[in-house]
């Protein structure tokens, strides 16, 4: 449960904004409670009264039981995900090829979901203050929302992009291809199970303008395939002028009045017409502008973990739902998906959409070359320093989830984890109480204050459909 030190990134240069948002966040506003050196016009900063509180909130851990630790404790932060939206041959639309009749940039319609999803909550900026009042409540309970107007960055010099490949000059971005419309993330160090893995994405380096003109040209020739560029956004110094007119004191103010690390990670994404992100979750904050053209998105809450079938912890795509699509999911496969109460929107530029720790999310661009850029925050560590809670929330009970299934692979060898799981399976089944394995997973359950009698449902709804399966067939999404 001890908090991490927040990484150092380049936060842009230090103007007013940053030096408002100091005073703003209950320290004194000289720059000598921040340790920060310049790197040309770069800061890189990290507030001397975060590492304090996130001292103090270490200590308040200690006397914890190390295994419910563990197990309640968040996962390291990942590498982004994708949230920017992949792609090609789109099975609603957009079929890589230029519709007869149709302009090569035409836009898509967004789908139609069932009737029992339910429309994100929308919301128009005002002042920071009014935001933050907003924003307590909605990070508190969990929940997504959309800001409309909250001017983070200049959507109308975005609009032509022409302006982003004038930013970033002649520097080589990450550009990922794939011959369909969607952009599976995966990490092959992850591999830990030792799965045979067929990658569904390609990682090129390529200039934006080339970028550009090679998605356009694939539109226009009717060609299959989509490219989809991410670029993390460290290290960027010739957009140095260009960060220091984004909103910072909003994003700082906000991550700071909801209990969050600063916003340490920056991603920009630029997709082409239809490209689609997969469904995945990220293990952080995130607050998401779109800053041109119209994308939409669909997300489920952290604790529907089972009903989106998630690949193991073991997998290269671990935090990705072999689900894939909410719009044509394969019921058969996934029969638990239907349960499942997803939550909907288009974002427009000029949206900032708030999406907490954990929220599966899928995302298509209706427009080409949308661009989107997230500002990632760590989220804060489950808080035991009044003692072990009577009843443990479904997120918590989440976490519980992937914690136990990493500690059995780590355990009994990440290359058995597959057999692993399934031998637990049958030991439930068979009522074998004796399985070394399934007494080790009980005592671990009992301290979270799990009954006896909601424990088999538990570890199997984890199991069932998982495991013992051909994995690949669903890595494309």
């Amino acid at each position: 449960l001890a908090p991490r030190q927040p990484a150092r990134q380049p936060l842009g240069r230090l103007g007013c904004a940053l030096t408002r948002a100091e005073g703003h966040l209950g320290v004194a506003t000289t720059t000598s409670n921040w340790a920060a050196r310049s790197v040309g016009c770069w800061v890189l900063v990290v507030p001397v009264v975060a590492t304090m509180a996130l001292a103090a909130a270490a200590a308040a851990t200690q006397g914890q039981s190390a295994a419910l630790a563990a197990l309640l404790q968040a996962s390291a932060p990942s590498e982004g995900s994708g949230l920017g939206g992949g792609g090609a041959c789109d099975a609603q639309g957009d079929v890589c090829a230029s519709v007869a009749g149709e302009a090569w940039d035409a836009g898509l319609q967004p789908s139609t979901w069932p009737e029992h999803y339910k429309a994100i909550r929308r919301v128009k900026f005002t002042t920071i203050d009014k935001l933050l009042e907003i924003m307590r409540p909605q990070s508190e309970e969990g929940m997504p929302l959309i800001v409309e107007g909250t001017k983070i960055m200049n959507v109308e010099n975005w609009s032509n992009p022409t302006h982003t490949a004038g930013l970033l000059k002649d520097r080589a971005v990450l550009v990922k291809r794939s011959q369909s419309n969607k952009f599976r993330y995966f990490d092959l160090k992850k591999n830990a199970g030792k799965y045979e893995f067929r990658q569904p994405v390609q990682e090129t380096q390529q200039k934006v303008d080339a970028f550009m003109e090679e998605a356009e040209n694939m539109l226009r020739e009717g060609r299959t395939g989509r490219m989809y560029l991410q670029e993390t956004l460290s290290g960027h110094s010739e957009m140095a002028e260009e960060f220091a007119t984004w909103g910072w004191e909003t994003l700082i103010r906000t991550s700071h009045a909801c209990g969050w690390g600063l916003p340490d990670s920056n991603e920009l994404f630029v997709g082409m017409r239809g490209v689609e992100t997969p469904l995945h979750f990220d293990e952080r904050e995130n607050l998401f502008f779109q800053v041109r053209g119209l994308k939409e998105i669909a997300v489920f809450p952290f604790t529907d973990y089972t009903r989106l079938y998630p690949f193991p912890t073991s997998h290269p795509c671990d935090r990705q739902s072999m689900v894939g699509s909410p719009v044509t999911p394969n019921l058969e496969a996934f029969p638990r998906f239907q349960e499942a109460v997803g939550h909907y929107g288009t974002l427009k530029a000029g949206d900032l959409l708030y999406l907490p720790y954990g929220w599966w999310h899928w995302l298509r661009n209706l427009d080409h070359l949308a661009i989107s850029v997230s500002f990632w925050s760590t989220t804060p560590p489950s808080d035991l320093s009044k003692g072990i809670p009577d009843v443990f929330s479904e997120h918590m009970l989440t976490r519980v989830r992937r914690n136990l299934e990493s500690m059995i692979a780590t355990q009994h060898g990440p290359e058995n984890h597959n057999q692993s799981m399934l031998k637990l399976r049958d030991a439930i089944l068979n009522k074998e109480e004796q399985d070394p394995v399934l007494q080790q997973v009980r005592s671990l359950l009992a301290a979270v204050k799990m009954l006896p009698e909601n424990q088999d449902g538990f570890l199997l709804q984890q199991i069932e459909g998982r495991f013992g399966i051909d994995w690949n067939e669903h890595v494309e999404g």
